[in-house]
């Protein structure tokens, strides 16, 4: 399991490290990332912001930017934005495709799927510690599948 931190105020690059040099025929492109919500279901395709292949045969390091709130996200670039309605902190289904150019986001268009895991995603302030921001809770009857965050 893979443990990405979102900051309060940082954008951060962090990285994973996952057994799939074996079973791809190449590392020649950066391979194609799909993160699953277990809790909503929606999926986002993203590009890895980094490769670190320095220990390849062991193991490949695949970095992405988490984005803080409230910033841009560049699923293209690995920059990714949790933490919202439709994709919120908890776990995530994550499988890497073996993709077949730098620049492709459609998962029927790459080469095969090299892994499978999971990835759970938390929120954290820069300090470390923080206490927990309780918002009032409204009745809205017509989105009755939202998850409220508190930060």
């Amino acid at each position: 399991m893979i443990q990405l931190i979102q900051y309060s105020f940082v954008n951060v690059i962090q990285q994973g490290y996952v057994s799939i040099y074996d079973e791809m025929t190449s590392m020649a492109y950066k391979p194609l990332l799909s993160f699953e919500s277990q809790l909503t279901g929606n999926t986002k395709l993203a590009l890895p912001y980094s490769l670190y292949l320095t220990n390849q045969v062991r193991s490949v390091g695949i970095g992405v930017k988490v984005v803080a709130p409230g910033g841009t996200e560049n699923l293209s670039a690995g920059d990714i934005l949790f933490g919202t309605d439709d994709f919120p902190f908890g776990f995530y289904n994550l499988t890497i495709y073996q993709n077949n150019n730098d620049t492709n986001l459609v998962v029927a268009n790459t080469i095969k799927v090299v892994y499978n895991g999971l990835v759970n995603l938390k929120f954290a302030t820069i300090t470390g510690g923080s206490t927990v921001d309780y918002k009032s809770y409204t009745t809205n009857d017509t989105d009755t599948e939202s998850v409220y965050i508190t930060i």
